[in-house]
């Protein structure tokens, strides 16, 4: 099934955010919204990460290598702020695990902009199709016209407001202030 053309959104600017996807039109619950493939994928037997010394090599080889075309996409995304190296900062705030061991990782340039919600307040989900290597995203439930499409990035969303925003802060480098962590009857 094909992802729908014209596609039902558009990037936009967004208060505090940066850049968000937001529908142009209602989405209906199980809508294909997009097919991609990866800028960026890595491999590695322990994990990839920014901070270990190998892996941080291994991302700027693999970064080097990409055609000028990829290149300059990855370079369009956000960047942690805390991080010296902006190609090593892109990779902190847009890389997705596509794995359960956390062995592969990988970059992608649309999916890059659809920002976090913690579980409930997201309303897209992704899969990843390795014979195929591209991602999915699906409406997780019906998307209004004008409303942000978001995905969860942490699996772990029942460690509470307080630790799931650690946990965000350390591994994306933001400050998470979604509709489940806003609401004040969220457990702390």
């Amino acid at each position: 099934m094909p992802a729908l053309r014209p596609p039902p959104f558009e990037i936009r600017p967004l208060p505090s955010k940066g850049l968000g996807v937001i529908a142009t039109a209602f989405i209906p619950t199980n809508t294909l919204l997009l097919v991609s493939s990866p800028l960026l994928l890595l491999f590695s037997p322990t994990g990839t990460t920014h901070t270990n010394p190998l892996s941080a090599a291994r991302i700027l080889t693999a970064y080097a290598s990409l055609p000028p075309h990829l290149r300059a996409a990855y370079d369009a995304l956000s960047a942690a702020p805390t991080e010296e190296n902006r190609v090593l900062g892109v990779w902190k705030s847009n890389n997705f695990c596509l794995d359960d061991q956390g062995t592969v990782n990988a970059v992608f340039d649309l999916p890059s902009r659809l920002n976090h919600s913690c579980l409930g307040g997201e309303n897209a989900r992704w899969e990843w199709d390795a014979g195929v290597g591209v991602m999915r995203f699906w409406a997780e439930r019906d998307i209004q016209e004008g409303e942000e499409i978001t995905h969860c990035y942490h699996p772990d969303w029942r460690m509470g407001t307080k630790n799931r925003r650690i946990a965000l802060q350390e591994e994306y480098d933001f400050f998470c202030e979604c509709v489940v962590c806003l609401d004040p009857s969220e457990d702390p």
